[in-house]
């Protein structure tokens, strides 16, 4: 067995690579003598865990530790090693992964090793940092991933040297870092310091965060909450949702014949590469066109807005091609590259992750990328055979939660009487319902008159008017802002009604009232999903998307498991109900938003 030893912060740890079967004794004694408690992680080929039955994905190593020291076990060699690690992921009573969603798809797919039997004992440090401090590093907080949180909370030099070692070890094995992973020996030097420090890395995460989290947020229990969610979203990405291969191949194929179209007119017009900077200023140049826009790199910009301000040919057909590129790349060749061997693409959900603690979603079905009431390409995305799509979203959400939250008698008695709220604020200001509309989101997500003007092509007259008047009209909605940034500006932070601490920017105290409304809706949500789940409706969830869940149900039960869902679903917060409309489709997602009478 090799040893590696390295420093943190002056503390020397050790990291065991067990290399045969002789090795296991002590790697054995070490999970006896603590199996109360172990971090561990995975290496894998990559990241498809879903293509694990056909091969092209496997796990490599896989790593146990605590706080001091670590044990590399390498699966890859064969069953002796597996079930060396199937036994130790069994014998653990409590277990800690970083992102630990991860790991238990692979050792699902790859160990055999049920969710169900893991989830249950787990510990995600991730989950533990975001209720420390949800904010990302580029608006100054510690971050999420392992990489950040170890240079924020335990020592930035470690988190450089070691977290990012295997961009060094993809140089020296010549390719780039997306592609080192099933191709770097499984006895490297750089691979096994990088495998073992990550359960060492997440323990010692582990221990720092727990008692950081909120004692409010304890005490409501969010730790459980966001687990048992995670596991569910986890459930969800496992079963994956129908791709109609021909539809996205068809729409591809269409998109890449406008591309060339665009790019050949693009060509006659002097821009060989609708993607080169600066050909495309030189082009402009040539014409006449003075440029001032600048990027934050203090470069001439060439982007859509500059160059929908330019009516020329050259410009329009560079929109074009950019866009048809941009949109067979991002929505239809991504879902096709992200099959599995029955058709199937799985999406990744982040079930906290923005500061709201809003869930989010990439990967093969980059949902909250599509564009609002489009169909187009939600068609790619198909019900179970025999079954059809059934969406239930949540009526008027956010301005419902601020009506309960606030306790503002007008707003909360047009919700009761199912008054139109947006002509409420329409009539008071004195403007039309498009204003009055604009009005009431855009203050329920922070926004001032300026964005009222951007977001609905508004006056700016008529915005202000429309602004004066909401504040001057639900006055308790004021109190409620009041109150929220009075807490923000004394403490930093806010709570949530369900006790979660949101950090608020000094210079954004106008965000509280948002955040806090945004994190409540999420949680209306997340509760959705968790009593869904404990009344066994989870096998027909298909996504999340905010105030929205996408189900397939067998078409003879539709009617019946949609109206069920929605009771399910439906929420009273503060006497103010949060109902739940369901559209129910045909086999596509894209078809509900063909109903006539569809909502979306």
């Amino acid at each position: 067995m090799r040893v590696i030893d390295h420093p943190i912060q002056g503390q020397l740890v050790r990291i065991h690579i067990v290399e045969a079967e002789d090795d296991l004794p002590d790697y054995e004694s070490f999970v006896l003598a603590n199996q109360d408690l172990l971090a561990h992680d995975s290496e894998t080929t990559g990241l498809d865990w879903w293509n694990a039955g056909i091969g092209t994905f496997r796990a490599r190593l896989w790593q146990f530790g605590n706080a001091h020291e670590s044990f590399v076990v390498p699966v890859e060699k064969g069953h002796v090693f597996r079930n060396a690690v199937r036994w130790a992921l069994r014998t653990t009573r409590r277990l800690i992964a970083h992102n630990g969603t991860f790991d238990l798809h692979v050792a699902e797919v790859c160990l055999g090793l049920p969710m169900e039997e893991l989830a249950p004992k787990s510990w995600d440090t991730k989950l533990f940092a975001h209720l420390c401090d949800p904010r990302p590093v580029k608006e100054q907080g510690p971050g999420l991933r392992l990489e950040e949180l170890t240079k924020h909370y335990i020592c930035p030099t470690l988190a450089d040297a070691v977290k990012g070692s295997m961009a060094a070890v993809a140089k020296e094995l010549k390719v780039k870092k997306d592609d080192v992973w099933p191709i770097v020996p499984i006895d490297h030097y750089g691979f096994n310091l990088y495998a073992g420090m990550d359960p060492i890395l997440a323990f010692r995460l582990f221990e720092m965060l727990k008692p950081k989290i909120p004692v409010r947020s304890r005490k409501a229990g969010l730790i459980s909450w966001e687990h048992r969610l995670a596991h569910i979203t986890a459930k969800i990405e496992r079963r994956g949702y129908l791709l109609d291969s021909a539809y996205a191949q068809a729409k591809s194929a269409e998109l890449r014949e406008q591309q060339l179209k665009w790019e050949e007119v693009a060509r006659q017009e002097g821009v060989d590469n609708v993607n080169s900077t600066a050909q495309i200023i030189a082009a402009l140049h040539e014409r006449g066109i003075k440029l001032t826009k600048k990027t934050k790199k203090g470069n001439l910009s060439v982007d859509d807005d500059v160059l929908s301000a330019v009516d020329i040919p050259l410009t329009k057909a560079i929109i074009h091609a950019k866009k048809a590129m941009k949109w067979r790349a991002t929505w239809f060749d991504r879902a096709l590259r992200g099959r599995d061997s029955e058709g199937r693409v799985h999406a990744s959900i982040n079930s906290c992750q923005a500061r709201s603690a809003r869930m989010t979603i990439s990967g093969a079905v980059p949902a909250q990328t599509l564009p609002a009431g489009d169909s187009y390409v939600r068609h790619c995305f198909l019900a179970d055979p025999g079954h059809v799509t059934v969406s239930s979203d949540y009526g008027n959400m956010e301005l419902r939660v601020l009506a309960a939250f606030s306790g503002d008698p007008t707003m909360l008695d047009a919700f009761r009487r199912g008054l139109d709220l947006h002509q409420i604020t329409a009539d008071a200001a004195g403007v039309d319902r498009k204003a009055g509309k604009g009005t009431n989101f855009t203050v329920c997500f922070g926004g001032g008159w300026k964005a009222i003007v951007e977001q609905y092509g508004v006056s700016e007259n008529e915005a202000k008017k429309a602004v004066k008047a909401f504040w001057e009209t639900y006055p308790g909605v004021k109190r409620l802002a009041d109150r929220l940034q009075r807490e923000a500006r004394r403490t930093g932070y806010i709570y949530t009604g369900t006790g979660r601490r949101i950090p608020v920017d000094r210079n954004r105290i106008y965000a509280a009232l948002n955040y806090f409304i945004q994190s409540t809706s999420r949680d209306i949500t997340a509760r959705a999903l968790i009593e869904l789940d404990r009344h066994g409706y989870t096998e027909y969830v298909r996504l999340p998307i905010h105030d929205e869940l996408v189900f397939s149900f067998p078409e003879d039960r539709a009617v019946e498991l949609a109206d069920e869902t929605a009771r399910i679903m439906e929420m009273t917060v503060r006497g103010l109900l949060i109902p739940v409309d369901a559209e129910i489709g045909a086999q596509s997602w894209g078809s509900v938003l063909d109903l006539e009478a569809s909502k979306h």
